[in-house]
Order: C-alpha cells, then sequence, then structure tokens
C-alpha cells in the first residue's frame, strides 16, 4: 500500500503544474503475453495475443505527463511449448480476455510536445503507475483432472518504456512496451491442488502480463496551446 499512496501524491504533486499543459487522446494497437506456471520465463511465442486500447493523456509540461486509459486483450499460454517435467505431466492450457483500466505518470528524457518544433522531434520516455483489470480464465485440463475457474478482478502496477515522435502536424505516433507487476496468481485459473504429486499452481509467484504496442495519438488545440521556452 506505500507504493500506491507514493504513486497518488505524485499524481497530485504534478496535477498543479501549469507549464506548457495540453491534452491529447490516442488509441493504442498491439499484443499482449502472459508469464505464469504455463509461461514461466519470458517466452513471448506461447500464445502472443492481440490488444487495443484508448488513452487519455494530459501534458504537464515538456517532460511529464499523467496518462489514463483502458485496454483490452487476450491471454494465453499451453503446456505444450515447455519440455519440463511438470508441464508434461500437467498439459493443461489456459485463455482469457482482459480488461484493464489504468493511470501513469510519464517522464520524457528529452523535452518534446508535438507539432512544437523548439522541442525534439522525438524522445524515449518511462511510465509507471497504478491499474486494476478482470480476467475471466477459461481452463483446459488436458483430460478429466479438476482445475479452478473464476473471475478475478485484481490490482496491478504497470510500468515499462517507450518512443514518442512527431507524426504529421497535431498527429504523435509511439511505441511502447509494458509489463504489469500483478498481486494474483489465478490470472491463469489454475487450483493449488496437487495431483500424482505434482502441484498444479505455485502460489508463491504472482503472474504477469505485458503489453507491446504502436500508439496514435491526436493533439488536442486551446487558446494557450504553445508557450515559449524549452523546460530542462
Amino acid at each position: 500500500m506505500k507504493f500506491y499512496k507514493s504513486i497518488i501524491i505524485l499524481f497530485l504533486l504534478f496535477s498543479y503544474s501549469v507549464n506548457c499543459q495540453n491534452s491529447e487522446i490516442g488509441v493504442l494497437a498491439g499484443s499482449s503475453y502472459y508469464i505464469g506456471e504455463l509461461n514461466p520465463s519470458v517466452q513471448i511465442m506461447n500464445k502472443v495475443r492481440p490488444a487495443l486500447g484508448v488513452f487519455y493523456r494530459k501534458n504537464l509540461s515538456k517532460r511529464y505527463a499523467l496518462r489514463f486509459g483502458i485496454n483490452y486483450a487476450m491471454l494465453s499460454a499451453t503446456d505444450k511449448f515447455s519440455s519440463n517435467e511438470l508441464s508434461q505431466f500437467r498439459q493443461l492450457s489456459f485463455s482469457t480476455n482482459l480488461w484493464e483500466g489504468y493511470g501513469i505518470l510519464e517522464f520524457n528524457f528529452i523535452p518534446y510536445q508535438i507539432n512544437n518544433y523548439a522541442t525534439s522531434k522525438f524522445t524515449p520516455y518511462v511510465f509507471i503507475g497504478v491499474a486494476g483489470f478482470w480476467v475471466s480464465p477459461n481452463v483446459d485440463g488436458g483430460g478429466n483432472r479438476e482445475v479452478a475457474k473464476a473471475d478475478v478482478i485484481a490490482p496491478s502496477m504497470p510500468f515499462g518504456l517507450g518512443v514518442k515522435l512527431n507524426f504529421v502536424r497535431n498527429l504523435g505516433l509511439g511505441l511502447e512496451w509494458g509489463m504489469r507487476k500483478t498481486f494474483t496468481d489465478q490470472i491463469d485459473g489454475l487450483s493449488e491442488k496437487y495431483v500424482s504429486g505434482y502441484q498444479l499452481s505455485n502460489t508463491q509467484n504472482n503472474d504477469w502480463y505485458s503489453i507491446i504496442g504502436i500508439t496514435l495519438n491526436y493533439k488536442i488545440l486551446t487558446k494557450s496551446d504553445h508557450c515559449p521556452g524549452v523546460i530542462n
């Protein structure tokens, strides 16, 4: 909880910034993948699935921005792509739709603003924030073994990096990769049940998911859109 309080305080502090504020609306299209018992390492080829999103960005300055959005993604994985003994025994797979709502703080490494040629035409950036998500996993037990199935609503911590660049006039493009640290082991729907001496799910390791995408965003024009100088 201390982490979430720190993020909220940062959001409130930066919301008082008045330098070069402007807003953007945008869309995200890309792919998503899951890391957990059925994909125990970053084997992103284990059933990569599509992801879509919409967002609103409030640029507090040429360095900082707050972003709020909603993402829809599909997550899926299977034991068939793993050669370890437990995976070969379980032969499980799962799939689920995912809905996510988030708020993040972005930091631009180079002063940047769409269609403002007093600033850089591009910038790498990093972000961190808070999110909540919903999943309803469907599990294929590979036979008659019983596995858990239940809707899950839980918090997560999104963080990642990307690149923003000017595209055409008030349009911007971006490429972004973000991880989500979750606080649940139930994204894949596996139970803690033991079968023939094997535990189907390790509750000591929470699940993760990731969204990678291309963003297209439009800068909303206002009367006070441009501001002089470059903030370093």
